[in-house]
């Protein structure tokens, strides 16, 4: 165990998270537990975590967020951009979207939920924790903070397209956490019958509540104060995201930009092709192309120069 380690911090034993949790299962972590499963655990998330309320604070009041970075959200309501946010004159040039401190403390006065999207991309801390989990799960990690007003709900019944770790990081919120989708073919968003919750609970300052991918989830802010929580997103790749590496895999490096013109050149075209596929896929593995596709999630989709080496090229394109 080193302080360079996350997910100890916010899991306990790792081991036991995988077995009893990971896409499983949803659970709550606190503190002590967590320090009894994993006593030599001095992570950078800490108690409550790694971002604290006064650099949220901080963040609004600077006024350089812009939207999509900030947004506010209330169950069912749509809030529209310009209610919270400004335009300002930079470099000569009007720019909109920047947020305006006092019409968001205004709507969270009224019940709205504040929502900070990418944390990880202005916040060195939550930066820095969103990197080492990312290097400890295998996976993209992203960082969103939500602010709820006392008793209120910022999203209704919901699926993630992703694991989450959920770190309390004031007051409290009362989770409900269901089933997951039946079969493979559910979208993220909001969701409709759920069936029974797997797990109610108040998860409160320093806890984690872990949620896994697809699994419908809701929460309501405890009615005595204002609570805030900063979801760790793991990101997973799906059927879209392997079918365009492995079309990565098969192409890599070939020039697509030609235009047959008759039809003996069109069939000569799509021949080269299916060759190029057929003595392709008898090189490639189920792991590869999953691999790449994890690649590709983590980079944005940049092209692999090593998953086909050796890869036969000799075979000319048609002119």
């Amino acid at each position: 165990m080193t302080s360079r380690e996350v997910l100890p911090s916010l899991v306990g034993d790792v081991s036991d998270f995988y077995a009893k949790h990971w896409r499983t299962a949803p659970a709550v972590f606190r503190p002590r537990e967590r320090q009894e499963q994993a006593p030599d655990s001095t992570g950078p998330i800490g108690s409550p975590g790694p971002i604290s309320l006064q650099e949220v604070d901080d963040a609004i009041d600077s006024g350089l967020l812009r939207v999509p970075y900030v947004e506010m959200v209330r169950k069912s309501t749509p809030i529209d951009a310009g209610d919270y946010t400004k335009a300002r004159t930079v470099n000569n040039v009007l720019a909109e979207g920047f947020a305006d401190a006092e019409g968001i403390r205004r709507m969270m006065d009224d019940g709205v939920t504040l929502l900070l999207r990418n944390v990880e991309h202005w916040h060195v801390g939550t930066r820095e924790a969103a990197a080492l989990l990312e290097r400890e799960l295998g996976h993209r990690v992203e960082a969103f903070l939500f602010a709820t007003p006392p008793g209120e709900q910022g999203l209704p019944v919901h699926r993630d397209d992703a694991d989450v770790l959920l770190v309390q990081i004031q007051g409290g919120k009362r989770w409900k956490v269901y089933d997951g989708p039946r079969d493979t073919a559910w979208s993220p968003g909001r969701a409709g019958n759920v069936g029974p919750a797997l797990l109610t609970e108040v998860v409160r300052e320093g806890e984690v509540l872990y949620v896994p991918r697809g699994y419908a989830h809701e929460a309501v802010g405890e009615q005595d104060e204002l609570s805030v929580h900063l979801s760790f997103t793991v990101r997973e790749v799906g059927r879209s995201e392997l079918y365009a590496a492995l079309e990565r895999l098969l192409l890599d490096g070939m020039p697509l930009n030609h235009r047959p013109r008759t039809e003996q050149e069109l069939l000569a075209d799509a021949e080269h092709l299916l060759d190029r596929f057929r003595a392709g896929a008898g090189r490639l593995t189920a792991a590869d192309v999953l691999a790449e596709a994890r690649r590709a999630e983590a980079t944005g989709g940049e092209p692999s120069r090593s998953a086909l080496a050796g890869f036969d090229r000799t075979v000319e394109t048609p002119s």
